[in-house]
This record gives structure tokens, sequence and C-alpha cells, in this order.
């Protein structure tokens, strides 16, 4: 499982392989109705203005436009999407 996240100029983009897309959508969908079951940080949480989840081949892209930027929320993606690894 690899994660990849850069600043786009409206927010991040992250390229996720190796995960399924419909779990990583679930886990997005969870957020955004605030039943997040990630330890996320509610200050940043409220600089995010909308998260869409792709599939693009065998990866799966995130894009979350918003007030955030890669070093900021990749810590965050990382533990959430991976846990502890």
């Amino acid at each position: 499982m690899n994660i990849d996240i850069k600043d786009n100029g409206k927010g991040v983009t992250a390229t996720l392989s190796g995960f399924n897309t419909a779990d990583i959508n679930s886990k997005i969908e969870a957020c955004k109705t605030g039943n997040c079951s990630c330890d996320c940080d509610p200050s940043v949480m409220e600089k995010i203005e909308n998260i869409e989840v792709t599939e693009v081949g065998d990866k799966t892209q995130i894009s979350v436009t918003g007030a955030v930027d890669a070093a900021t929320i990749a810590p965050m993606m990382q533990s959430c999407l991976m846990g502890d690894k």
C-alpha cells in the first residue's frame, strides 16, 4: 500500500495504490457526515471544502479542496488510511 500526497493549488491530491476504492470512499463519506473513525484534527477538517474520491486505473485518487496543504494533511491521511503502520 502506498499513498502519494501533493499540493495542487486548490488543496491536495492523494494517489493511493493497493487500496480498495469502495472502502476508501466509505471512510471519506463517514468523515463528511461527522462520523469519522479516524483521529482527525477538527481545526484542519474545518478548512476542507470538499473531498472527492475517484478510481483511476488500479489506483484511488482523493482530491481535497480547501485551505489545506500536503505537509499538514499527509500525516492525518496516512494514520487514518493505513493505521499505525
